[in-house]
């Protein structure tokens, strides 16, 4: 049984090339990371062995069976800085203005809802700070009952969501890694963005709104001006 999981981890380690992906996208010491449908952890216990001791995994699934199946592993090899929480399909529920980086591996084709999703990771992120999406591309292997999302597809909902495309790693034989960031806005008070379109304005020239997830002031030191407007 563990010669399996060994080769099975083996070929896992070939796809996905764990250590050459954290380094392309900058995970170091010491950060506080977020991860999206972690599962049973397959990604979380490479980020957990790069952040070390000085820093900490925030491991999401809706499957609260895979996060305990990932709690009894990490506990019984001793590893301390690794947090699962229990998340909901729109939002993850990941800590407030914590996360240096997010990662969604083998998740973002299967989420219901995936702009809700990304817009609600905004509140916990850093400024500037990227989410990294690993998902297997149907252009590099057979993929006939059409399971996977196209580039393209991937792309359309980026755009639709409070985030921006940065750049795309596609040297993984099988999947792309889209960086993406909070889409910078034209401007706080004035021209903001609510789910893709322009807010309304009142005669004073601030958005007639209540903050979406967390504070207007917060999600404008993060760059983000999007409110739900009472038109």
């Amino acid at each position: 049984m563990s010669l399996c999981l060994s080769l099975h981890a083996d070929v896992r380690d070939t796809w996905h090339q764990p250590d050459k992906v954290m380094d392309a996208v900058g995970v170091k010491p010491g950060m506080i990371i977020g991860e999206v449908g972690a599962g049973h952890g397959y990604f979380t216990f490479h980020l957990s062995r790069r952040v070390g001791d000085s820093g900490r995994v925030y491991a999401n699934d809706i499957a609260s069976r895979a996060l305990a199946s990932l709690r009894r592993k990490a506990e019984s090899e001793g590893i301390t800085n690794i947090e699962t929480i229990v998340g909901e399909i729109e939002d993850p529920l990941l800590p407030e203005g914590l996360l240096d980086m997010v990662f969604i591996v083998n998740a973002f084709h299967d989420l219901a809802k995936p702009v809700m999703l990304l817009n609600n990771l905004v509140p916990s992120l850093k400024p500037d700070a990227p989410v990294v999406i690993i998902d297997r591309d149907p252009s590099k292997f057979r993929d006939p009952a059409g399971h996977f999302l196209t580039q393209e597809e991937i792309r359309e909902k980026i755009e639709r969501s409070d985030f921006e495309l940065d750049h795309i790693e596609t040297f993984l034989p099988q999947h792309n890694i889209y960086v993406i960031r909070v889409a910078k806005p034209e401007g706080c008070g004035i021209q903001n963005r609510v789910y893709g379109v322009k807010a309304a304005v009142d005669g004073s020239g601030l958005p007639k709104a209540s903050g979406h997830h967390g504070s207007r002031d917060q999600l404008c030191r993060l760059g983000v001006c999007r409110f739900n407007v009472h038109l």
